[in-house]
């Protein structure tokens, strides 16, 4: 292996080594290269991966400290080094290049990191969101039947134009997944004579309200009403409607 190699090499070993991804043959190998060419890893990397995890362990992801995006990729900055032959230019890039992959590399891990802490919106958000997009949309009642659910009430929106909904549902008793589970069901007579399922749901315990969006599996375009059962785990592919929780017509 050449020396140029052999740096080409070393500066691949030595971001794996800072990024905490070498197994125990490499890490061996990067020893042996550090004793062959007389040098040692990156101090400069080895600090900045440090100002990356720091950053990582905070609640959630802030935006990038100043001046730090300056340093994440040095091959589009990079600082004055003295001149070089033109024999020894293609070997002195070498680590150079080798410093800004694994720079940038930690810069995109840093941001994923960021993404994966950031919380989800949750229902409720979604539906308010839903609700700020299409003014005009309306929220239509749930009615409760009788004995269980005569308490059952409540409100669901719809958009049409981007096969959205959300169910706010109150009064409803609370479920045990492994004997019943409630499923929605939008009737739309322009589209079928058999109503749409429009998903799976549990009530939690201990809630008075709670948000439910709608997972319909077909587009849905007038809907003339939404209906509640109570089905086996799991819901029903056709339900004999035996028990109905609540009904919300347009």
């Amino acid at each position: 292996m050449s020396r140029e190699e052999m740096l080409s090499r070393f500066e691949e070993l030595d971001a794996g080594r800072v990024l905490g991804d070498l197994d125990a043959a490499e890490s061996a190998e990067w020893s042996e290269l550090a004793r062959q060419l007389g040098i040692s890893g990156d101090g400069g990397l080895e600090l900045l991966a440090a100002e990356f995890e720091a950053a990582l362990s905070r609640e959630s992801a802030p935006a990038m400290p100043a001046g730090l995006a300056d340093r994440l990729c040095p091959v589009v900055a990079m600082p004055d080094r003295p001149p070089v032959a033109p024999a020894e230019s293609k070997i002195a890039m070498g680590p150079w290049l080798g410093w800004a992959a694994a720079a940038c590399l930690l810069g995109l891990l840093v941001f994923r990191g960021g993404e994966r802490e950031k919380p989800a919106l949750t229902a409720d958000a979604r539906r308010d969101a839903l609700l700020r997009q299409e003014a005009g949309l309306k929220g239509i009642p749930f009615a409760g039947t009788s004995g269980d659910f005569s308490k059952a009430g409540g409100e669901v929106v719809w958009s049409d134009a981007k096969q959205e909904g959300y169910m706010t549902l109150t009064g409803i008793p609370a479920n045990d997944p492994g004997q019943h589970q409630y499923q929605l069901w939008i009737v739309d007579p322009d589209r079928d004579a058999l109503p749409v399922d429009g998903g799976v749901f549990d009530i939690p315990a201990g809630q008075e309200k709670v948000v439910i969006p709608i997972d319909s599996k077909l587009a849905v375009r007038k809907p003339a009403a939404f209906v509640i059962t109570r089905e086996k785990p799991g819901g029903v592919v056709k339900s004999a409607q035996e028990v109905v929780v609540a009904i919300a017509k347009l």
